[in-house]
């Protein structure tokens, strides 16, 4: 991006500047330690204050869902929503689910070192008829992880499913926090469909290489009221290199 001021649309976030991690042109990368069942979750202090900023756009009386994705593949959205979820949960006692929306893949399972499972695909498409079946419990008492399970026949169908709402209306029972790793928005129509059942979103842009015409066009087609705000990712951590040094 060469402008970061396109990016402030005056949203609760504003303007985010997250890690390095970098996903592949399929959504995938390489994990980056936050392993399912792996110890603690590293927590950068850039989440905890994105998680701050998000608890001020939501309302504790109701359940917060908040879609996690980028204009275009690569931009490093699913790190951005494991990071963020993770934050939640340790952070808070509040309970928080991370759902893999993205309808196409199942690459947080292979992040999260997840065995092959059913997940939110064999519900919508009528292979699983329990969702209790798919919920993967986590070290954290209050975080729970709903895995893809496997790539959708039809995933702009799936996304206009009436049984996509009801699961979506049941996990809101029980959550105070939904973290929704979804679908790149300009490649697939998937997220643009889902995106009037979040109430927010948060839109990963890796920082100098998006053009900035190309996430207006994403953030326009989710609807600019629903953007939270922007996750510029792959910049340089606010604290600059000199001082590293005296906290490593």
């Amino acid at each position: 991006m060469s402008d970061e001021k396109d990016l402030r649309r005056g949203g609760p976030l504003s303007l985010f500047r997250g890690g390095g991690h970098r996903e592949n042109g399929n959504g995938n990368g390489a994990s980056n330690g936050n392993g399912h069942g792996a110890g603690r979750i590293l927590i950068p202090e850039e989440y905890a204050r994105l998680h701050a900023d998000i608890e001020r756009a939501s309302s504790p009386s109701r359940c917060f869902v908040v879609g996690v994705t980028s204009a275009v593949y690569g931009e490093g959205k699913t790190t951005v929503a494991l990071n963020l979820a993770g934050t939640i949960a340790q952070n808070s006692t509040q309970r928080v689910a991370l759902v893999d929306c993205n309808l196409r893949n199942w690459d947080m399972q292979t992040r999260l070192n997840l065995p092959p499972c059913a997940g939110l695909v064999d519900i919508l498409e009528g292979g699983e008829d329990d969702l209790t079946t798919i919920v993967q419990k986590t070290e954290l008492e209050n975080f729970t992880i709903i895995p893809a399970g496997r790539a959708a026949a039809n995933p702009a169908r799936l996304a206009r499913s009436p049984r996509l709402a009801e699961v979506m209306n049941a996990l809101r029972l029980s959550n105070e926090f939904i973290v929704m790793d979804m679908a790149p928005v300009l490649p697939v129509a998937d997220t643009r469909i889902l995106a009037k059942s979040l109430d927010g979103v948060v839109m990963v842009v890796r920082a100098g290489v998006t053009p900035r015409e190309i996430v207006a066009r994403a953030m326009d087609s989710v609807g600019n009221d629903r953007v939270l705000g922007v996750v510029l990712n792959g910049t340089q951590t606010a604290m600059p290199k000199w001082l590293q040094r005296y906290f490593s």
